[in-house]
């Protein structure tokens, strides 16, 4: 089953031909639910293995979304990190996850590995 190629799509919702994306996605470096290949952005969104590759996007930023529920036994906070991809400043792709960790060391490699993206606001 280990041999089986990953189904990818693109961001909204189109099956990739595996070709190339397979074998990037299998190599890529992992940071929690995302994956930082040398060709393409893979994470999953709506149950979906999502790739998107980097000439598709012109900037990167942080998103946090910090939200508090009131229940009988008190308040909890529910919170999610994500990146955010946009082009000529349009909301392309948001990937979620539920830790910042992972979502800060994807933006920080992502940083390294592509000089010509804008990172941040």
């Amino acid at each position: 089953m280990k041999d089986a190629k990953p189904k990818l799509y693109d961001p909204g919702g189109a099956r990739l031909d595996a070709g190339p994306w397979a074998a990037d996605f299998s190599a890529a470096e992992r940071f929690g639910p995302f994956r930082v290949g040398a060709l393409a952005f893979y994470y999953r969104a709506q149950l979906k293995q999502r790739c998107l590759p980097y000439a598709d996007f012109d900037q990167v930023f942080r998103r946090a979304t910090l939200c508090s529920a009131r229940h009988c036994g008190g308040v909890s906070e529910m919170n999610s990190f994500s990146l955010v991809f946009c082009r000529e400043g349009r909301e392309l792709a948001e990937a979620k996850a539920i830790e910042e960790a992972p979502a800060a060391e994807a933006f920080e490699r992502l940083r390294a590995l592509l000089p010509e993206v804008k990172f941040g606001l």
